[in-house]
């Protein structure tokens, strides 16, 4: 229900066509016009009977432009009459945004007070705007297309061109994005939220000549009847907490004395691929020989350090989309995604030949290799157990050389 202040004097002629929408509260001077705005009463609009002629007109402007700072904007509509319309238009400006000469129909007045109350309202929206960019964060608004609308802040991820001119609105983020991978996964998102009216978050990581991280919220706006309208969304940098949590991530993650994945992360990542394995993947199983003889001649630091050499040598000779675990005291395995039987059986090749290059206070470092190749489908744990014989196998026939 629209709420509407008419303050009426006796010098005016004016008449209010009725009802407009709403109810019409009528005071007869300035100050009673400006109790109602202070005791804050939530109007639609103030309708000035010949300001002209009414004692502190002035004053109850001043008040309204200070009511309407707090974002509850509403505007001031002159009623005037041919004979006071040359001063009373002198009031125009600012708050008071319409000077309507009397007689006028109903019709007509209901147009004048609306577009008023549009105007003051994106007035109002801009302030707002401007307020929001004092924020770190990012507010921003989608049409039902994926184009913005609004958007709070220019970040430098963006294309601008340095152009004067330049505006985000009616732009996708494959127009604008600078990293072309983030945009098209941005649009995606977007596309699938306005599928199906369903709000997602998700952090992206922004490399525009700093790293950064961005936490993207996105939910719908709807339609009454429940079509998505838009997307409104939060973006917020949260590049200090991501790398915190990657750390602690990667400190989960990793074994200390050798700096590969550790036992946590190997049943993590089985599980992982159990029913979606990269196809071919190869799967290489070491065991370091001779550990205990090194430990009782040589003391339990040259053992870690033998250890530590056979991670160095299959982080040295594996290619650097190898996944090595250190699944044991000194056993470990390393999982190939991509790679076949031959380039596995070249790389299981070169790990033999490069061993003797790691010596440890005079024991070079000797290790027992398997490995098994994954093709085409197949069970994961029967490939890891072929991988696993293989090295036992290869560890016996140390022992009969020996």
């Amino acid at each position: 229900m629209k709420n509407y202040l008419l303050v009426r004097n006796g010098a005016g002629a004016a008449s209010v066509p009725l009802p407009l929408n709403g109810t019409v509260r009528e005071v007869r001077t300035a100050e009673e016009a400006i109790a109602a705005v202070e005791n804050g009463e939530l109007l639609s609009a103030v309708l000035i009977d010949t300001p002209s002629a009414l004692p502190d007109v002035g004053k109850l402007i001043r008040c309204v432009n200070d009511r309407n700072s707090d974002l509850l904007a509403f505007p001031i509509l002159l009623l005037t009459d041919s004979e006071h319309i040359e001063q009373d238009e002198a009031f125009l400006g600012g708050v008071v945004v319409d000077c309507v000469e009397q007689p006028v129909r109903a019709a007509v007045l209901k147009n004048r007070l609306a577009n008023a109350e549009e105007l003051v309202s994106s007035v109002s929206f801009n302030e707002f705007s401007r307020m929001l960019q004092s924020l770190p964060a990012n507010i921003y608004l989608k049409d039902n297309r994926a184009r913005y609308v609004f958007s709070s802040q220019t970040w430098h991820h963006l294309k601008t061109d340095n152009d004067e001119d330049w505006t985000i609105r009616g732009k996708t983020d494959l127009d604008i994005r600078k990293d072309k991978e983030n945009a098209r996964k941005a649009l995606e998102s977007d596309l699938e939220l306005i599928r199906t009216g369903k709000g997602t978050s998700y952090i992206i990581e922004e490399n525009d000549g700093a790293q950064e991280f961005l936490q993207i919220i996105k939910e719908p706006l709807f339609y009454d009847d429940g079509r998505v309208r838009g997307i409104i969304a939060l973006i917020n940098i949260v590049t200090e907490q991501e790398q915190m949590r990657r750390k602690l991530r990667e400190r989960y993650i990793t074994d200390q004395l050798t700096r590969v994945y550790n036992r946590s992360y190997y049943t993590e990542y089985l599980a992982s691929i159990e029913y979606g394995a990269p196809d071919p993947l190869s799967i290489i199983i070491a065991d370091c020989d001779y550990l205990k003889q090194v430990n009782d001649t040589c003391g339990h630091t040259a053992g870690d350090d033998y250890i530590r050499s056979c991670a160095d040598l299959l982080r040295f000779i594996l290619p650097k989309e190898a996944l090595i675990f250190r699944t044991g005291g000194d056993e470990f395995a390393a999982f190939l995604p991509g790679i076949g039987t031959g380039e596995t059986e070249r790389l299981v090749a070169q790990l033999r030949e490069a061993q003797d290059k790691y010596c440890i206070e005079g024991n070079s470092l000797s290790v027992s290799i398997g490995y098994s190749t994954m093709q085409g489908g197949g069970e994961l744990k029967r490939h890891i157990s072929e991988a696993d014989h293989n090295m036992y196998a290869d560890k016996e026939r140390k022992k009969i050389r020996r």
